[in-house]
């Protein structure tokens, strides 16, 4: 479960760098939260919360897995690392098809598409693991991570109080995650198949009608050592 990192600018220009979150990252979550409005924190903790505990940092920084995913952002071309975005799932335990969100983002970075982006990270890991909905528990005042669920069709449920839980499918989420290095070799590998079978197609049409040219290649022979190997060498 390993997100190949990769950068991308947001709405307002500035670019990031989107990758996991692993067990080195620990002096980065605590910079992201000391950067996080009182008011992002009553969000995200749904309540007061103080300097995050050492046993908060340990589950934090967990090295993902099939049950567990996280992914950040970091600003680009700072001396300093300066994480301004995570986003999780945990998968339900009792519900296996079903894993709870959470994503912070600082207040200064708001509105300028990095929630869409970390959504549609952990989505894709999610349907790797056959993860078919996210819920998450919002508070009722934070309308924009509202307003962000209610664009991948968020079904809101009152619990009494102030909390709301919003359930929605992960077909919905688009997914900018660049493929990995294997895909992208399978991806090329496939490229480079087709442009032979063409090639091939051709030459076995050229040779039918210009059986001079047998000796070429009888019509029924593959026209490339590649093709005779069972596939291209990429």
């Amino acid at each position: 479960m390993k997100l190949t990192p990769f950068p991308t600018p947001l709405k307002n220009g500035v670019s990031v760098l989107v990758r996991d979150v692993t067990p080195t990252d620990r002096h980065l979550l605590e910079i992201g939260f000391a950067h996080l409005s009182g008011r992002a924190r009553y969000f995200r903790f749904l309540g007061a919360h103080n300097p995050l505990t050492e046993k908060e940092l340990d589950r934090f920084t967990a090295a993902n897995d099939p049950d567990h995913v996280a992914a950040g952002a970091l600003l680009r071309c700072r001396t300093i690392p300066e994480p301004i975005g995570i986003a999780r799932y945990i998968r339900l335990p009792d519900q296996k098809h079903v894993a709870e969100i959470a994503i912070t983002i600082a207040d200064q970075y708001q509105h300028q598409g990095l929630g869409s982006l970390l959504l549609g990270a952990l989505a894709k890991f999610a349907r790797q693991g056959r993860i078919t909905e996210f819920n998450a528990l919002i508070h009722s005042e934070n309308t924009a991570m509202l307003g962000l669920l209610d664009q991948f069709g968020g079904v809101q449920t009152a619990l009494g109080g102030e909390d709301i839980e919003v359930t929605f499918p992960v077909s919905t989420i688009s997914v900018h995650v660049p493929k990995s290095s294997a895909d992208n070799r399978e991806t090329r590998g496939g490229a480079v198949r087709a442009i032979i079978n063409r090639t091939s197609a051709k030459l076995r049409q050229f040779v039918n009608f210009h059986p001079e040219f047998s000796e070429i290649n009888a019509p029924d022979q593959p026209a490339s050592v590649w093709e005779n190997e069972g596939g291209a060498i990429v």
